[in-house]
């Protein structure tokens, strides 16, 4: 109450002060025609600034901040991935309108509800291909302007850039090139990018890895096409830097540890297959197990991890950064965590799943990856700069993931028991058909589009994507990896509305 009325004595005479610093127009256009410039203008509103209060400038900075805040938008481009989605709502939370750009065309209901859960509801772009100049320029145009921040997330991981080079390098580097160019047409200039622990090659120190090394040795030679690729973005921001006065950051991530259903082809995404595959080799479910996991590294070598709670915070500290307060070259910074070895890995997931088994195959590509990139990242910089510390360990991190797989196992078995009548772990054309119909297809029924119409679309749909093998059985593997990414009744409601648009 006394903070009120404190307000409401103050409020007259921030008033008249506030009138007599933005009002007078006239006197301003004067001095500024009448060669004062900036000069006159600068001295004129520092007299005023000299009449007013301690409490009067302090309510004046927090206007000023607040309509500052107000103008600030956030384009994040690649935003369905598992980072993007998270960035998108945490950015949210914190008052930030954001823009949540991809190439997907239809844009999931969970990253639709990620931009429109906080006070400044965002708003979804989909279409958007980084590779696609003119569907960039368009959506910066209509989006963005001075007052806009990018984050750059469009870029395949490491396995699969290894797989195919050349389409990774159009999308990685061609895309922030691209990027970039928009950004310069509409005067925006801050440009945040998520750099890799990939990065780093032999040469890299293996302990507390630094991204000012990166900067320091811009010559060696990461080992793989997917390190190249992440230098060709940082020179390009520097770039962007010098020629447009842009304000370009980065942040050297580790393996990112989540509790999601799906993930990309990467290295350290072996924690996170470690992780789902732990479930499946137990019965409590009374369905099939699993296979033993197959670990494609090296069970002794140790790798950086973060999960993804602590990300956030640490990518967020690193956008609303002012500038002063970045003191590392080229802005960039090592986002630490965790770093453990398989074997560690695997000893805590068996304080969950005793029984959980494991057998190594080595996978060329990430084990040549694990052995090449450093053990830990050094923490120093970004608690300095941003204020930044990880919070997650390792025991907390499985228990919280495995939780969370194992909820999504239950309501999995649960709609697979649903269809499997008879008990056999097997589904058929017939299981899923009666279920479906007994279900989930409801609702009136035109001479255009009939109940059994229906029908056929939502079957032909769900064995187009289950039964890959054409031989119309389903098993529970197979079913429960589908139903990560998922649902009979997402199927169903994607044909009804398909339907119902037809003309």
């Amino acid at each position: 109450r006394r903070r009120r009325s404190c307000l409401r004595c103050s409020a007259p005479r921030l008033n008249d002060t506030m009138r007599r610093m933005v009002g007078n127009t006239a006197v301003r256009r004067a001095a500024l025609s009448h060669g004062g410039g900036v000069r006159a203008l600068s001295s004129d509103l520092s007299e005023m600034l000299k009449e007013m209060s301690n409490q009067d400038l302090d309510m004046r900075f927090e206007a000023i901040k607040a309509e500052k805040k107000r103008r600030q938008a956030t384009l994040i481009i690649g935003a369905a991935g598992a980072v993007g989605k998270r960035l998108c709502h945490a950015l949210s939370q914190r008052g930030h309108r954001v823009i949540a750009s991809d190439r997907m065309e239809n844009i999931p209901g969970t990253l639709k509800d990620a931009v429109s859960d906080g006070e400044r509801p965002g708003v979804c772009v989909g279409g958007i291909d980084v590779t696609d100049s003119e569907a960039l320029r368009a959506l910066f145009h209509e989006h963005a302007d001075e007052n806009t921040t990018v984050w750059n997330l469009a870029a395949p991981l490491s396995v699969e850039t290894a797989m195919d080079p050349t389409v990774a390098e159009a999308i990685t580097v061609g895309g922030m090139e691209k990027v970039l160019s928009a950004m310069s047409e509409v005067g925006a200039k801050r440009i945040c990018f998520t750099d890799s622990i990939g990065s780093f090659g032999a040469e890299a120190p293996r302990e507390n890895a630094t991204a000012k090394w990166l900067t320091e040795n811009p010559q060696q030679d990461p080992g793989s096409d997917y390190g190249r690729q992440k230098r060709g973005c940082r020179e390009l921001m520097d770039q962007f830097r010098r020629e447009h006065g842009g304000d370009p950051r980065f942040a050297v991530l580790p393996g990112v540890l989540h509790s999601n259903p799906v993930w990309g082809n990467g290295t350290t995404e072996y924690a996170l297959d470690a992780l789902l595959a732990a479930p499946h080799q137990e019965t409590k479910l009374g369905l099939p197990t699993g296979e033993a996991y197959v670990c494609p590294i090296d069970p002794d070598i140790a790798m950086p991890m973060v999960f993804v709670d602590d990300l956030m915070r640490g990518l967020i500290a690193l956008q609303e950064a002012e500038p002063h307060e970045l003191t590392e070259p080229e802005n960039g910074y090592c986002i630490p965590g965790l770093s453990f070895t398989p074997n560690e890995l695997f000893a805590e997931i068996r304080k969950h799943h005793p029984g959980f088994g494991f057998r190594v195959e080595l996978d060329e590509n990430m084990n040549k990856f694990a052995n090449l990139w450093p053990e830990t990242l050094n923490s120093s910089e970004p608690l300095r700069d941003l204020g930044y510390a990880p919070e997650v360990g390792l025991s907390e991190m499985v228990s919280f993931v495995l939780q969370a797989h194992e909820d999504r196992n239950s309501y999995t078995a649960e709609a697979f028991k649903a269809m499997d009548k008879d008990g056999d772990g097997i589904l058929t054309l017939k299981d899923i058909e009666g279920h479906v119909r007994k279900r989930l297809v409801r609702g009136r029924t035109t001479s255009y589009n009939t109940g059994q119409g229906a029908m056929d679309l939502v079957m032909n749909q769900l064995m187009s994507e289950l039964d890959t093998n054409k031989d119309g059985l389903i098993s529970w593997g197979t079913f429960s990896e589908w139903y990560r990414n998922n649902s009979v009744e997402q199927v169903v409601k994607r044909i009804q509305a398909s339907s119902l648009s037809a003309p």
